[in-house]
């Protein structure tokens, strides 16, 4: 994981403090349910409540997630069969077919620019998996015209597609509309911090995961791909149908959460990297947050279909396009300026640092 801004000694001091995590450790009942000291990954989550880090489970919590487990077993819907010819995608070399190509291109290089030089933890985060089944989806649907009838590429993508976009439109509500404007509101005690958060979410790889992948998962869930009554995409795409998301897709959806949602109580609480410590299962309003999101899942489900239904005339790849690219060249101009004053401020802090010093040594001399 990258620094956070914590001093490299620091960070040496915590790594050396650090006890061995391997898989056994995870199977081991030997071993505490808390694998790292303090329930804090190296130190970067002191900032969690330490209620939420260690200590017992709230007795809610595993009625809760048992629960949840037994109703999607018990609601398992019947298998639909669409989606599963290559016929169902974007001809090769047509319009749609090369923008999933550069779609799932670009994707994937961002992945691996973040994984690579920024921070490989970051491809845990809801955020990136959201970004991750789009990049598979965009490069399944430009394999899509060459594979055959009933390929289980086609029917991994069947199952992803409202996972992609309910995940995405997750991130970009929750991020967007609660989480930057509450941290940079209530957080952030100075005009600097404030400065700061702005030019670290307004980078060229933020935008991209949290404003942009909504419009790439749509343009892919919604334009290139699971559209109904033609034999191919050569038609003008306004005299398409959609295909609207049904009892099955909500069931994917339902199941990528919960499952998510085991991943972080199993297996990142107990490496104290709590990103999401409202899921803490220490917390007792466990049961409003597990609900919450589902909520929140079925609320896209409706929300997606009504925009089919009476917008589809405005869902073109044109359109998002358009859209996109003003996001990116507003968001742009936002980071040029945000820079330009970070550095700004860095500058004068380091002039009255140097002259602070200078007033000193001249008193002492």
């Amino acid at each position: 994981m990258a620094s956070f801004g914590v001093p490299r000694s620091t960070l040496r001091e915590a790594k050396s403090k650090l006890p061995p995590i391997r898989i056994s450790s995870f199977l081991d009942p030997r071993e505490p349910w808390v694998l790292v000291p303090n329930g804090s990954l190296l130190g970067f989550f002191d900032w969690v409540p330490e209620n939420l880090r260690i200590g017992p489970w709230s007795v809610f919590a595993l009625p809760t997630m048992l629960s949840l487990i037994v109703a999607l077993g018990l609601s398992r819907p019947i298998e639909d069969d669409i989606d599963g010819y290559s016929a169902y995608y974007p001809a090769l070399y047509s319009k749609l077919w090369w923008y999933n190509v550069m779609g799932f291109s670009f994707m994937c290089a961002l992945v691996i620019y973040i994984a690579k030089y920024r921070t490989k933890g970051a491809i845990v985060t809801f955020t990136l998996l959201s970004w991750q089944i789009n990049t598979i989806r965009h490069g399944i649907n430009a394999l899509g015209p060459i594979l055959s009838d009933h390929h289980i590429l086609l029917k991994v993508n069947h199952i992803l597609r409202f996972p992609a976009l309910m995940s995405a439109s997750i991130t970009f509500t929750i991020w967007n509309f609660i989480l930057f404007p509450y941290i940079y509101f209530t957080k952030l005690e100075t005009k600097e911090k404030q400065l700061y958060f702005l030019d670290f979410n307004f980078q060229f790889r933020m935008v991209q995961v949290h404003l942009c992948n909504i419009f790439y998962s749509a343009m892919n869930a919604l334009v290139t791909g699971s559209l109904t009554g033609r034999p191919t995409f050569e038609k003008n795409q306004q005299a398409l149908s959609p295909r609207l998301f049904d009892s099955e897709d909500l069931w994917y959806a339902a199941a990528f959460v919960v499952g998510y949602g085991m991943f972080y109580t199993l297996i990142l609480d107990r490496i104290g990297v709590h990103i999401y410590p409202i899921f803490s299962p220490r917390s007792n309003f466990v049961v409003v947050t597990w609900l919450m999101v589902l909520l929140l899942v079925y609320g896209f489900h409706s929300a997606w279909n009504w925009i089919m239904t009476n917008y589809w005339h405005v869902v073109t790849l044109e359109y998002f396009m358009i859209f996109n690219s003003l996001i990116i060249a507003v968001c742009y101009g936002i980071s040029c300026w945000t820079s330009k004053v970070r550095l700004s401020c860095d500058a004068n802090a380091a002039t009255a640092t140097s002259e602070s010093d200078k007033d000193s040594e001249t008193k002492q001399s």
